[in-house]
């Protein structure tokens, strides 16, 4: 049951704000961080209490209706009131009928956009290719600690990784595979520094996408070959952060074309 729980954490994460799942330790100890936040305690003084975890959701799911409802409002408390209900209705004016619970929805905008979320983004990129070149130029990878020869910078969390690195390759798995399905569950968007090209991550396919680094006249400037200033593309910028935020990578036309299975190289 990790990995399904484990997608219920990101999910939560997603929900707070965060600008990347919570890493995955070991089986036995995710099963009881997860169960634990959703409110499935297990033993007092027993670390990693897997066990006792299931025990009391199983305690939980089979107890009396009264305690069901107390447990989901210690979910979605935020949303509104959660209280019994024996007809079993699917839907009502003003609020949501869940098996045998009532879940009433404020009704006034304010309420509800108390309870929205923020829509998940790429991070902030400098304007001038330059200042991004520069800020990178000395910045350390996690794993080896050293600075990378052809640096990649996730643009889900900002982590700077080794690109088809051999210092940090775990078996046949470079670094920036390994951190997409770490930060992205398989996805991943990277800037690759040097040559301000864009490398795209999704399972086992891997694909180049343009430039987000453009000249004066519109044009990249790979490796800074020309040595000309580059500039923050916003509509490129923007739209590659579309195709990440809506999952497109398995139906973007640009992105199928010329993707290539090969993803653990990187």
């Amino acid at each position: 049951i990790a990995p399904t729980l484990w997608r219920v954490e990101a999910l939560l994460a997603l929900l707070d704000g965060a600008a990347a799942p919570p890493v995955r330790t070991n089986p036995r100890a995710d099963v009881a961080r997860i169960l634990t936040r959703l409110g499935f305690a297990g033993q007092d003084g027993v670390a990693d209490d897997a066990a006792g975890c299931v025990a009391s959701a199983m305690r939980s799911i089979d107890g009396p209706v009264e305690n069901k409802a107390a447990l989901i409002n210690t979910w979605c408390g935020h949303m509104g009131d959660v209280s019994e209900d024996g007809d079993n209705r699917t839907s009502y004016n003003g609020g949501l009928y869940w098996g045998e619970f009532n879940i009433k929805l404020p009704r006034d905008a304010e309420a509800l956009s108390a309870i929205a979320h923020e829509r998940p983004g790429l991070i902030a990129l400098p304007e001038r290719g330059e200042d991004l070149y520069l800020s990178l130029m000395n910045t350390k990878c996690k794993r080896c600690q050293k600075p990378p020869r052809d640096p990649a910078l996730c643009l889900a969390c900002g982590e700077v990784c080794c690109c088809a690195g051999a210092c940090c390759r775990r078996g046949k798995h470079g670094e920036c595979a390994q951190h997409a399905a770490v930060c992205g569950a398989g996805v991943g968007v990277f800037l690759l520094v040097k040559s301000t090209k864009i490398l795209l991550i999704r399972g086992k396919r891997i694909c180049l996408y343009p430039s987000v680094y453009l000249d004066q006249h519109g044009e990249e400037d790979e490796f800074l070959k020309r040595g000309r200033p580059l500039f923050l593309n916003k509509r490129r910028y923007g739209a590659l952060e579309d195709l990440w935020v809506n999952g497109a990578l398995d139906y973007d036309t640009l992105a199928l074309h010329t993707s290539r299975v090969g993803s653990d190289f990187y």
